[in-house]
């Protein structure tokens, strides 16, 4: 998959998940916890895969309908104990293949 069709399909993802769950959550005085949102996509498909930032953040903005988080915690572990982690997840989960972005190289980019 091309780096331009995974981040249009992550967006897509977003647009949905905000008009179905966020959106509705926050009308009835909600709070929502998200693992990921915009700062991801930043970090993933912007510095990792070389998406223009300025059109993630257009399109982050769009998708999101302006929704942005009161507050990013960012978790730090050393990026193979995370890997590890969630390979053993997936495992106690069941699922048979791996995320396509845990199946990359710790320190990634494209280009």
């Amino acid at each position: 998959m091309v780096a331009a069709t995974e981040f249009l399909l992550y967006e897509a993802a977003r647009a949905q998940h905000v008009k179905e769950v966020i959106e509705p959550f926050l009308k009835k005085e909600g709070v929502v916890l998200c693992d990921r949102f915009s700062d991801a996509t930043l970090a993933y498909q912007g510095y990792g895969r070389r998406i223009n930032l300025k059109w993630i953040q257009r399109l982050n903005h769009l998708c999101s309908q302006g929704l942005r988080p009161n507050v990013t915690f960012l978790l730090d572990c050393p990026s193979d104990v995370g890997l590890k982690r969630a390979i053993q997840r997936n495992r106690t989960l069941k699922q048979e293949r791996e995320d396509r972005l845990k199946g990359k190289r710790l320190n990634f980019t494209d280009g």
